[in-house]
């Protein structure tokens, strides 16, 4: 949200607002400032859409192409069901973006072997995935879906797999000449391309937590993935299909377990395939009371842990939602005005707006950090010569050091009567 008001003033990603956000979630962020503005109803409300919207789209795919031996929307039920697990599925992340464009993408590979070699459609599925990582990043590692699907339907492997990789660098490509021609390709490079890449996993959640929360969507998946074991002989599409829900459940697990944040909404990844083999467990031979059966439970259960709060039974449940939700907004002299935050401490931004680069305080330190070095000393003078915050939280004790080394800049700062808080005075 923080983004996309600061997009929507004017300034540029990179260049004049230092986050890793991808660039068309950027984009995306920008668009809601501008309709709804501070609007949590708004965000809520399109990541709602965008979870329906991907169930219909993932269902209406497998009958499109035949996926069973019969239509069936049982996936797309599971899908929203298991979807509504926890409001984290809620949430309009860069993560939900890029799943609805990987989804988009899967046409594109598996139909090959039906409909012949085209390369427009090889060159769309790419360019879908390259979208997918223009929203999370990391979601460029489904391109290993691109590849298996190529290597099960695609007449010629090698040069069907460059097409599709050409696909997924265009946009890219389109996008690294804006920013080049911008003189922003290096924070580009630096932001968005090379940081995902940290490998320093870490739980949002406490990982105790996390199991609890998906212990319900694990147990679907495992008798789902048993059932499957147990089909009798198919069609070869179906097969090779199911080949590539595989790899896809593959690659979905290692996108989470890479992450620098692991929690509930990371598993987001899991919802497609988790649809696809619950139709073979859903849809079987067994009795099917038994089968309504354990399908209810699950839809109790999902509305148990949902609704545990409005229910009351969350203590006993010993689930811990406060590294999620921010705590009430700090006290300031005045609100409404402009903050700058040298922490990590968001809050003050809930009544107040950011100015300056410097919202994510992990990437602000490429300067703060270094203020024994002139070059980091000369871009943070820059970055506050075109606007100055009306008020300085310094949660790390730096202003000191800053009002020494940038008098023009922070000299003109004094402290308030809330410790840690200062004030412009010119």
């Amino acid at each position: 949200m923080l983004v996309g008001e600061r997009l929507a003033e004017g300034f540029a990603m990179y260049r004049d607002v230092y986050d890793n956000t991808a660039p068309l979630s950027a984009f995306v962020f920008w668009v809601l400032d501008v309709v709804a503005g501070r609007s949590f109803l708004v965000y809520r409300l399109a990541a709602l859409a965008l979870l329906l919207l991907q169930a219909l789209l993932l269902n209406a795919i497998f009958n499109r192409h035949n996926v069973y031996a019969s239509k069936s929307y049982i996936p797309a039920l599971v899908y929203l069901v298991i979807g509504s697990l926890s409001f984290e599925f809620n949430m309009l992340t860069p993560l939900l973006l890029g799943n609805t464009f990987v989804l988009l993408s899967l046409p594109y590979v598996v139909t090959l072997s039906k409909e012949g070699f085209d390369n427009n459609r090889l060159f769309v599925g790419g360019f879908m995935l390259g979208l997918a990582a223009m929203c999370f990043l990391p979601l460029a590692l489904f391109l290993l879906i691109g590849a298996f699907g190529v290597f099960f339907f695609a007449s010629n492997t090698f040069r069907s797999f460059l097409l599709m990789l050409c696909g997924f660098i265009f946009p890219y490509a389109v996008l690294m000449t804006y920013y080049f021609y911008t003189n922003t390709g290096q924070e580009f490079i630096e932001l968005h391309l090379l940081r995902p890449w940290q490998l320093q996993v870490d739980f949002l959640r406490p990982p105790a937590d996390v199991a609890k929360l998906m212990a319900i969507p694990a147990l679907v998946l495992l008798i789902s993935l048993l059932s499957t074991a147990s089909l009798p002989q198919r069609l070869v599409f179906q097969v090779k299909f199911q080949q590539v829900m595989w790899v896809w459940l593959f690659v979905s697990f290692l996108v989470i377990f890479t992450r620098d944040e692991i929690t509930v909404a990371t598993f987001v990844l899991v919802l497609p395939p988790l649809a696809y083999f619950s139709e073979f467990f859903f849809n079987s031979n067994r009795k099917k009371w038994l089968l309504n059966l354990v399908f209810f439970i699950v839809l109790g259960g999902v509305l148990v842990l949902r609704y545990r709060l409005v229910l009351g039974i969350n203590p006993y449940l010993s689930l811990e939602e406060s590294p999620l939700l921010l705590p009430e907004a700090p006290e300031m002299p005045v609100e409404q005005t402009t903050v700058l935050v040298l922490g990590k401490d968001t809050r003050y931004y809930i009544q107040n707006r950011p100015v300056t680069p410097y919202i994510n305080w992990e990437l602000a330190q490429r300067h703060f950090k270094r203020l024994n070095e002139y070059d980091a000393v000369f871009r943070i003078s820059q970055n506050f010569s075109g606007e100055r915050p009306a008020f300085i939280v310094d949660e790390v004790g730096l202003m000191p050091e800053l009002s020494y080394k940038i008098p023009a800049v922070f000299g003109d700062y004094t402290p308030t009567d809330v410790q840690g808080v200062y004030q412009l005075t010119d």
